[in-house]
């Protein structure tokens, strides 16, 4: 499962934290991870302190989700299997459904879209510790195509009618369609990916459903981690003498750490690639992950890091496993984790381990080991 992400309190029923968090995983499509899409969490932790953000993916900023860029329903129904245990989901997808060129098939396709969204819901509900979805309406769009705008118009009519089928305090709808639409000039700070200032819009319809649905009385309140706890890590290197990461790694922002033992030459440097071969087929621009860090003379004997971002995939990345080679240098206790909020590495461990000697940022899902 990837990058499994346990969203449960403490066994000894101990919270974590003074102020309990919220775990929230976000699900979606590029709008909930490409460009600016992570300061939609940035937008959503000010106005809730108390969210932790859990997820196979991590954006720029370092925040965990589970958004994939290009992602239609279909694809999110296929993943949900991969997709962490958590007791509170956000959904907001099928734009990428509704691009068609048919003013026709406008009803047909919308009721569609609308019937695959109600499965990932119901799928979601199936999580041991799911307590509720937080359903987005799909946003309004301003590209070229307007149809696209039409049809998701058109399935959020579909998917309020169902809300109704759905069950009672389990899936809360959050209206973004309605109250966009009554901005004036929204098309430019929404377009089809939202401009930062859009996001702040969706950050605070988003967080007041949250704090109305859950009763947060203090909505402004900073959870504190207590002594013992710490954020969870998964290490994607396999160790030994394999040189790969032990599965194949999806496209976001990553940090490469290691102790340096020697440096042996003046062009030192360690090299991060992709394994498999991409695709033949050229249009799809797809190419292997290739990047060299320099090492100097003077980090040896020291732990150094890099950070990473590994394009998108499907557009400039290839999903594959790692492998790391080095040239004029010795280096040992790899550590590759998705990047965290401080852009800093985590404490050195194998596996999944949860890391209590880094101070938790804001954003973080909090555990006790």
């Amino acid at each position: 499962m990837w990058f499994l992400t346990s969203a449960l309190p403490a066994s000894n029923g101990v919270a974590p934290t003074d102020v309990p968090q919220i775990p929230l995983c976000m699900i979606g499509d590029s709008i909930t991870w490409a460009g600016d899409g992570d300061y939609w969490r940035q937008y959503l932790l000010e106005q809730l302190p108390a969210l932790a953000f859990v997820g196979t993916h991590t954006a720029k900023l370092g925040y965990s989700h589970a958004g994939e860029g290009g992602n239609r329903t279909q694809v999110v129904l296929l993943r949900l299997g991969d997709l962490p245990d958590c007791p509170h989901y956000s959904l907001l997808i099928g734009t990428n459904d509704n691009n068609i060129k048919d003013e026709t098939a406008i009803g047909q396709h919308a009721a569609a879209t609308a019937d695959r969204i109600v499965a990932i819901v119901q799928e979601l509900l199936k999580k041991p510790s799911a307590r509720k979805v937080f359903l987005c309406s799909i946003l309004p769009c301003q590209t070229d195509n307007p149809l696209r705008d039409r049809t998701n118009a058109a399935t959020n009519g579909v998917l309020r009618q169902k809300m109704a089928t759905l069950p009672k305090g389990q899936v809360v709808w959050v209206e973004l369609e309605k109250t966009i639409r009554a901005i004036e000039n929204w098309g430019p700070m929404i377009k089809l990916h939202p401009t930062q200032e859009g996001y702040k819009v969706l950050a605070k319809l988003l967080a007041g459903a949250i704090a109305t649905e859950l009763g947060v009385k203090d909505r402004v309140a900073v959870p504190r981690p207590r002594p013992g706890g710490g954020v969870r890590v998964e290490n994607l290197w396999e160790g030994g003498s394999t040189g790969r990461t032990s599965r194949p790694v999806i496209a976001g922002w990553y940090s490469a750490s290691f102790d340096v033992v020697r440096v042996a030459g003046p062009k030192a440097a360690v090299t991060i690639r992709g394994e498999l071969p991409p695709p033949k087929d050229p249009k799809t621009k797809q190419r292997l992950f290739n990047q060299s860090f320099p090492v100097a003379a003077k980090d040896a004997g020291k732990r150094v890091t890099f950070n990473f971002f590994t394009e998108y995939e499907g557009y400039k990345y290839t999903r594959s496993p790692l492998v790391m080679t080095t040239a004029g240098c010795e280096i040992a206790n790899i550590l590759i984790e998705k990047q965290r909020p401080s852009g800093k590495a985590s404490a050195y461990g194998q596996g999944s381990y949860v890391d209590t000697a880094t101070p938790p940022q804001p954003g973080e899902l909090v555990e006790r080991p």
